[in-house]
């Protein structure tokens, strides 16, 4: 070495001290100084670990002032080494002496860091690759964003799902009846907008009841971190004599509210209305009151957001048949140019009914009457359909008659006229839900309760609505006294839980203090092994309840759970309901039996609901029971029939005893529901429910997902991903793991991983089961962002290896390098679904003859072994040369390749793109449902991708040098 006073050298064992300056030599050592460190070395002239800093023309060095340029020129006068350099922020073009350089420096390029000794492990390097290709893999596969869903795999959600996922700014409404996964569908709807970029921004807005639970489906299902806003989190923005007011909405990217809160703070809408979303999902959307005469807050508030959202997801479960002018509103909130005209609207949809009975006798094969075939040419053209009726209406083979019915309903389905805006599916076209059986228990009215509902009805001071809880009424009068000595519902409990003491049981009642209450008397009275979920608690700590209500062996036989507090969580391993409180209207009674009647629940739901006679609780449900049958079958017009027959409902409420004229009130309650679910079913709209259930592409949608469960390459490459990182795993069974974060990790405070460690799995099935265990598949944030932490980050860039091959001389040399092309454009064009960054490997030998197809990655990562640091930087030295001359020869292939993956990603975005676009304005001519706008967004995004992907350009990325030894 040569050493000059003046001359810029980094330690090969200390990187972190920076750029260092010799300022002192001798005969025997030399000193440098570290100025962005503050210290200063001694070493030997013999045995410097240093290298010399010396840039070339073309790199980008920092000026000790701050300001970046690019070197031009390089000189040498003296032994210290003079740019000439043009700056980067007024193009002026300078001299620099080394000793001006930024003595804070940072390698990133992989050739800078192998040649100034910042050397990585090999198994980083592998590691590094290995994500390279996953990354790329997973921007390409059609299942991101639907696999990593913590539910069951039902095929029907999935097609929604994927279907509306991929649309450019969906605007749908989602009309599933009650248990079939509407907020499921739209978790994984956004989920994939914001997988692809196309949404930063969205806002979710529910009915005051349901906000717990979105927050929790958000959170446990999709690992959706979404914001809860109320008027206490938004008055910390308010204006303050130090600060003026901010508008709270700019603050998250993801908000949950409650519309029932806006309304009554008219402010707050309005600063709302101000803030950017790019999706807006509006659930229990039929509580939105539109008619032709005038329309609620409600709906106006919903109307303006969705005229400036370009995306908009409407749930409800209310169908279009119990009232056609909500269902216009709706689907003019999401189509105002399209559904304009009620009267309109009308006249069409009467045009289309004939066509879904004519679907009826395909999906029959039945022959096809003449005035079928009318119908059917009044929506397609005869020319398009003539071919397929020939067949179907002729002797041929099943097979060919069988795809001629197939190809025409698809054609229908295509065209149909609310077939883009409208998914609807029903319990009779989606099977594979469980009975519910009904178990009503009588008990007497203990004297202690009836003295207390007199004494308070007495004064005044006592509602309907508390006649359901009369143990928190007796508790308010005696304070002192212990309702559950004399309670027989607390007798008929304990004989229950012993008659059915292996099985699992969810006891639900209306309050969180009788719910701590119960857990008391039953650990006290009969060491019932109970867990406990209500509205005071975390989320946490409901996670740890559910695990421990879960665990089969040792776990909780029962839950005991507040109706608020068990919202969003199901528990399908139980099938036993325990109402210890009645609620006190369809929908909660509807949303309590649904923590069990999930699709996916494998036995009969048997639900039990203790009342003491003759009281509101008892008319109640005989109302629900002998009316509504709201307890033994899903009730869709349940909030209707309870708004309709309200008044007279309360009147037997009040007057528990009078039992003659109720059996007459029971009676024509379920004359009306008969009369409304006859409506429903005559208006059965089959081609919808086709449209909407996805057939047998759901089905090979949901096996390929399946399949995709517990592969080997996630769980490979996660394990290794944490073992490199530094966490300590421990293998706790039942297919988890625990992981435990170390002082030693390279990546601290890794996401999604907690102080205490967090347990996770791969098994779908018991991840359903444990919502306190991690589901991990390749859309997990931990996956996700390991990925990108390793992709984006400086782990692996440069190594060095041995390789071990006797039919090779020793000391023969390799190179390896990894480029990567990719392209830089707006995220909402989605290229990586054409062109992610895509690794491109080379391994060459000393000629400079490419290898990489004859020797793969993993058959040479089996006969590399680890070379020291040491060793590694002197055979890097001694090869400088030589790898520096094969790199230039790998940038020559690498542009060669480069260009043969652009041309590739450029014919697929074509065809796609064109296809689409294609398909969307010839179904424009038939089918008005398809929105102007989304064809011309289409047509410029095409436009803009292709310009982008031929602009794409490639870089270096990481590279190995190998060399040969004896084994």
């Amino acid at each position: 070495m040569s050493f000059a006073v003046g001359q810029r050298w980094i330690s090969e064992s200390e990187n972190n001290l920076g750029l260092g300056i010799i300022t002192a030599r001798d005969n025997r050592t030399v000193t440098i100084t570290f100025p962005a460190s503050e210290e200063v070395r001694i070493y030997a002239l013999a045995g410097a670990p240093l290298i010399r800093v010396a840039f070339q023309i073309g790199d980008q060095i920092t000026h000790q002032t701050g300001w970046q340029g690019q070197v031009l020129d390089v000189t040498e006068k003296n032994e210290l080494l003079f740019y000439w350099v043009r700056r980067n922020d007024n193009a002026e073009e300078c001299l620099v002496r080394e000793i001006e350089l930024n003595a804070q420096i940072t390698f990133s390029k992989p050739q800078e860091r192998l040649f100034s000794a910042q050397l990585d492990r090999n198994d980083h390097f592998a590691l590094r690759y290995q994500t390279l290709c996953h990354q790329q893999a997973q921007f390409q596969s059609s299942l991101r964003g639907l696999r990593g869903t913590r539910a069951s795999l039902i095929p029907h959600q999935l097609y929604i799902a994927q279907e509306v996922g991929n649309r450019v700014a969906p605007r749908v409404l989602l009309a599933d009846e009650v248990g079939l996964g509407k907020t499921i569908e739209a978790g994984m709807i956004l989920q994939q907008q914001l997988f692809s970029e196309r949404v930063e921004r969205a806002l979710i807005l529910v009915p005051e009841n349901l906000q717990h639970q979105w927050l929790v489906e958000m959170l446990r299902r999709f690992n959706l971190p979404f914001a809860l806003f109320d008027e206490e989190r938004c008055a910390d923005f308010d204006q303050t004599e130090n600060r003026s007011a901010e508008n709270p909405f700019h603050s998250e990217s993801l908000i949950l509210c409650s519309i029932d809160w806006l309304l009554a703070q008219p402010h707050r809408a309005a600063q709302l209305d101000e803030a950017e979303f790019d999706l807006l999902i509006v659930d229990e959307a039929h509580h939105l009151e539109w008619s032709p005469t005038g329309a609620s807050d409600a709906y106006r508030l919903v109307e303006r957001l969705s005229r400036r959202i370009a995306a908009v997801l409407l749930l409800t479960a209310t169908p279009e048949q119990l009232s056609e002018e909500s269902h216009f509103a709706r689907l003019s909130l999401l189509d105002p140019a399209r559904f304009y005209d009620y009267d309109a609207f009308v006249q069409e949809q009467r045009q289309y009914r004939p066509v879904a009975e004519a679907v009826q006798s395909l999906l029959a094969d039945k022959p096809l009457s003449r005035e079928e075939q009318n119908h059917l040419t009044e929506l397609l053209s005869e020319q398009d359909i003539e071919p397929s009726l020939k067949v179907i209406q002729s002797q041929a083979d099943d097979a060919l008659r069988r795809q001629a019915r197939q190809s025409l309903i698809g054609d229908l389905i295509d065209r149909h006229g609310t077939g883009r805006l409208l998914f609807r599916n029903t319990r009779q076209s989606v099977k594979g839900f469980p009975q519910r059986v009904y178990h009503q228990i009588n008990l007497p009215l203990p004297a202690q309760y009836a003295n207390a509902l007199n004494v308070l009805a007495r004064f005044g001071e006592l509602e309907t609505a508390e006649q359901f809880y009369p143990e928190q009424l007796f508790q308010r009068l005696n304070p002192q006294a212990n309702w559950w000595d004399f309670d027989p519902r607390i007798t008929w409990l304990l004989d229950f839980l012993l008659r059915y003491a292996d099985e699992k049981i969810l006891l639900i009642c209306h309050q969180a203090e009788t719910v701590v209450q119960l857990e008391r008397i039953l650990r006290e009275k009969d060491a019932v092994r109970c867990a406990v979920f209500h509205e005071r608690m975390s989320i946490v700590e409901r996670d740890r309840a559910a695990a421990y209500f879960a665990q089969q062996e040792g776990g909780a036989q029962v839950l005991l759970s507040s109706s608020i507090g068990s919202e969003g969580r199901n528990f399908q391993f139980a099938c036993r309901l325990v109402l210890f409180n009645l609620p006190d209207n369809p929908d909660l009674l509807e949303q309590c039996i649904g923590r069990l009647d999930r699709i996916g629940q494998q036995r009969d739901i048997q639900i039990y609901a203790p009342c003491f006679t003759d009281t509101p609780a008892a008319r109640l449900a005989q109302w629900y029971h002998d009316g509504l049958n709201a307890f033994e079958e899903t009730c869709p017009m349940g909030a209707t029939l309870f708004a309709k027959c309200g008044e007279k409902l309360q009147y037997f409420l009040q007057n528990p005893t009078a039992l003659e004229e109720f059996d007459v009130f029971i009676r024509r309650t379920r004359e009306e529901r008969q009369g409304l679910k006859t409506l429903l079913e005559s208006g059965r709209d089959r081609l919808l429910e086709l449209n909407s259930n996805g057939g047998e592409r759901a089905e090979s949608l949901a096996q390929r997902i399946a399949e995709t469960d517990c592969e080997s390459q996630l769980i490979d490459f996660a394990l290794n991903l944490f073992d490199i990182i530094g966490f300590e795993q421990e293998d706790s069974g039942e297919k988890t793991i625990v992981l435990h974060p170390t002082g030693t990790m390279l990546i601290p405070n890794f996401p999604g991983v907690k102080e205490e460690g967090v347990t996770v799995t791969f098994d779908r099935r018991l991840a359903l089961a444990r919502e306190d265990i991690e589901f991990l598949t390749w859309d997990h944030p931990m996956i996700r962002h390991g990925i990108d932490l390793i992709a984006s980050g400086e782990l692996g860039k440069s190594a060095v290896a041995f390789l071990l091959n006797n039919a090779l001389p020793a000391g023969t040399l390799l190179l390896e390098t990894i480029f990567i092309v990719e392209t830089q454009a707006p995220k909402g064009l989605q290229l990586n679904r054409f062109l992610p960054p895509t690794p491109i490997r080379l391994l060459l030998d000393a000629k400079g003859n490419d290898l990489a197809p004859q020797v793969s990655f993993a058959k040479l990562q089996k006969q590399l072994k680890p070379m020291g640091k040491s060793t590694g930087n002197q055979v890097v030295k001694m090869l400088r040369p030589q790898i520096e001359s094969l790199i230039r020869t790998a940038e020559q292939k690498a542009k060669k390749a480069s260009n043969t993956v652009i041309k590739q990603a450029q014919r697929v975005a074509d065809e796609a793109l064109t296809a689409e676009w294609n398909r969307l304005t010839a179904l424009r001519a038939v089918n008005p449902a398809i929105r102007p706008d989304e064809i011309e967004m289409l047509a410029t995004q095409r436009e803009q991708a292709l310009t982008a992907i031929r602009q794409a350009t490639w870089r270096l990325d990481c590279l190995r040098v190998i060399v040969s030894n004896k084994s």
